[in-house]
């Protein structure tokens, strides 16, 4: 008997093997139809870098959001616009996995960021959506202590030891891990270099203009820095023995004003919004019966001006506490009063207070102006960034000029004003308004008041013209060093930014400095983070800024604090456990400055040299920015509780050239609470 299907013709086998054929081929097609290739970026462990000119390996991550499984040798990603490549998958990698991508591409021949745009494909077939990342050309290896490779003529050289401070008496000591030096002084090493002849004559204490004493002062005295005397301990206007505030029987409700001079003063407090302070101070006292605001000014040069509360029966020693925790309110810079002066406002509880009048540093003292305000019922005033006009919430006005001053726009002026623009092409008129405005392309020089040109530097990918010599590499700041140049090199004290993080609610009114300067996402009643960021030149040269008259691109004029700012100086963030930001720091410029001597060595300067007038920064001294200081924080108003983390980065525009860049950035952990 044949079999049914050797009763089949040959064409009809042929023709329902084939039809077979064709109908499975329609449903792998169908089935290829229904699914989709589609990827989400996932952020780099760690930063991209690629040695210029030459082969580099890298690792990128795409998660699968698709319904296609990627398939080795099917699924690449294709870098567009430099050589090599395609990056390939090394495994299958199902929907909702997140796939690691690995190849070699070149990087051209100019060390700094470039973005470089990845396109997924399945087999030639680009994804709907392409990614681009950052990656830094350089020639470092990562290995800090090595020291740090330049490109000069055309390929990477090694530069000189980080840490090496050139003094044959201090042991230099290289964290690979933290990327920090350290230098110990041995035998007679000298502590640091005195940059002046000290200067003691006719002084029985004090400062000797090089960074040393003229002298000590016996048990029961202390030392009189302005006229350089040694005086009582007990002398007026001391934690022991203070100045009233207001004469006796004088209503507390209402604005006072108190002439002062601290040049006869003592040094014996430290404010704990600069704990690096060593100026003589005044100090006053008054008492409180009932819930009363507070707003106090101060102003007549680089002001201080903190307040403690008596808490036991000595209020002498409560007052000659300097844990930062006995001060109720402090404050370094404020607007009003503007410029370098200070202000406190806040409602305190019945008890007894000290208020200092303080300053920056030991070279800060002389006459000042103390404007206090009390108000009924614990209202405080609120006048910040108002210096006239306006009310204070509380019943008063924020300030009234004097006869021959109107108040414009919360600041008084010459009344009648004449506006004066003579040889002036732009800047301020001197009555509030400005006398031109120079085309996109010039910037306005406010020391002159003309409209120049500045040559553009791409710090992120700088160029040099005329091109460097041979053993020259081209700097972010595009200029040429040698190879050899002995640097600057800044990082961020970790642990002080670790420990002194603190929450603090503000208000913030539509005048104030941080509404003006954008330091808050809005006016009310403000949660903030606040920190204290110290940036510490571990390098081997000093960092210098060329003045605001010569490079006013470089720098922002704060109308608040009355002085200019570096542009750029620092960046903050609040970053989650995957490295994303969530908040963004809105400080927009610094003031850099010397404000302590942070290492020792023969080549390390004893005395401050740089202030917001002259700024910079010296090889091993630091730039102290308290916690206690406006903008110096992040609002977490609408940032949800839990961990994060607090990161600082330094010099992020590149703008000036440093040993290295790679350990710029610091970050700590922080846990915001519940509101």
């Amino acid at each position: 008997m044949e079999s049914s299907l050797g009763s089949l013709s040959g064409g009809t086998i042929v023709r329902k093997v084939l039809s077979l054929w064709v109908g499975l081929v329609v449903l792998a097609t169908s089935c290829e139809d229904d699914v989709t290739y589609v990827a989400a970026w996932e952020p780099p462990e760690a930063p991209l870098q690629l040695p210029p000119d030459r082969p580099g390996e890298v690792h990128l991550r795409l998660k699968n959001e698709g319904t296609a499984t990627w398939k080795p040798g099917q699924v690449q990603l294709v870098p567009q616009g430099w050589t090599g490549g395609p990056l390939a998958l090394s495994e299958q990698v199902k929907p909702g996995q997140v796939a690691t991508f690995r190849g070699n591409v070149s990087a051209p021949a100019q060390p700094g960021m470039h973005t470089v745009r990845w396109t997924p494909q399945h087999q030639g077939t680009a994804f709907e959506r392409a990614f681009e990342t950052s990656v830094e050309v350089t020639c470092s290896n990562g290995a800090f202590c090595d020291g740090e490779e330049r490109f000069a003529d055309g390929r990477c050289v090694a530069g000189p030891p980080p840490c090496d401070d050139g003094a044959a008496c201090t042991d230099d000591v290289c964290d690979p891990d933290k990327r920090t030096c350290q230098h110990i002084p041995s035998g007679a090493c000298a502590v640091c270099m005195a940059t002046c002849d000290p200067d003691c004559s006719g002084k029985l204490c004090g400062d000797d203009g090089c960074g040393g004493q003229c002298g000590t002062c016996p048990a029961g005295q202390a030392c009189a820095q302005g006229v350089f005397e040694c005086r009582p301990e007990t002398q007026a206007g001391t934690c022991r023995n203070p100045l009233p505030l207001l004469a006796s029987g004088t209503p507390l409700v209402g604005d006072h004003v108190i002439q002062g001079d601290t040049s006869h003063g003592l040094h014996q407090l430290v404010p704990s919004c600069n704990r690096t302070s060593t100026a003589v101070e005044s100090v006053y006292t008054f008492t409180l019966t009932e819930k009363t605001g507070l707003e106090a000014r101060v102003s007549g040069y680089d002001t201080v001006l903190h307040l403690r509360k008596q808490r036991g029966a000595d209020g002498a020693a409560d007052c000659l506490d300097n844990t930062a925790a006995r001060t109720v309110a402090c404050s370094d810079d404020s607007s009003p009063p503007g410029d370098y002066g200070s202000r406190i406002s806040l409602a305190l509880e019945p008890g007894t207070y000290f208020l200092i009048v303080d300053g920056f540093d030991s070279t800060q003292a002389g006459p000042f102006t103390l404007n206090v305000r009390f108000a009924a019922n614990g209202c405080v005033p609120k006048c910040d960034g108002l210096y006239c006009g306006g009310s204070d919430g509380c019943g008063g006005n924020c300030g009234v000029c004097s006869g021959d001053e109107s108040c414009v726009k919360g600041r008084c002026l010459a009344n009648p004003c004449i506006p004066n623009c003579d040889g002036k092409e732009c800047g301020d008129n001197g009555c509030g308004g400005q006398c031109g405005f120079c085309p996109n392309a010039e910037l306005c020089v406010p020391a002159t008041g003309t409209c120049e040109t500045f040559a553009a530097c791409d710090h992120l990918r700088p160029t040099c013209t005329p091109s460097c010599g041979a053993s020259e590499f081209c700097g972010t700041d595009c200029a040429c060093h040698p190879v050899s140049a002995q640097l600057p090199d800044l990082i961020v004290d970790e642990a002080r930014l670790r420990d002194e993080v603190l929450f603090d609610t503000i208000f913030v009114t539509e005048n104030s400095c941080a509404k003006v300067e954008e330091c808050v996402e809005g006016i009310g009643e403000r949660r903030v983070l606040r920190f204290s960021v110290e940036a510490v030149n571990q390098g081997s040269a000093t960092l210098t800024v060329p003045p605001p008259s010569e490079r006013p691109d470089l720098f922002t004029f704060s109308p608040c604090h009355g002085h200019y700012h570096f542009s750029g100086f620092a960046t903050y963030a609040l970053v989650d456990a995957e490295g994303r930001t969530v908040l963004a720091g809105r400080k927009q410029a610094y003031c850099m400055e010397d404000t302590q001597r942070v290492a020792t060595g023969p080549d390390v300067p004893c005395s401050k040299k740089f202030t917001c007038d002259d700024q910079g920064i010296q090889r091993g001294w630091s730039d102290l920015y308290g916690n206690t200081l406006d903008c110096q924080w992040l609002d977490i108003t609408d940032v949800p509780p839990g961990d994060y983390r607090l990161q600082v980065t330094l010099n992020p525009s590149r703008a000036f050239q440093e040993t290295t860049l790679d350990n710029n950035t610091s970050s700590v952990p922080v846990t915001l609470p519940p509101r």
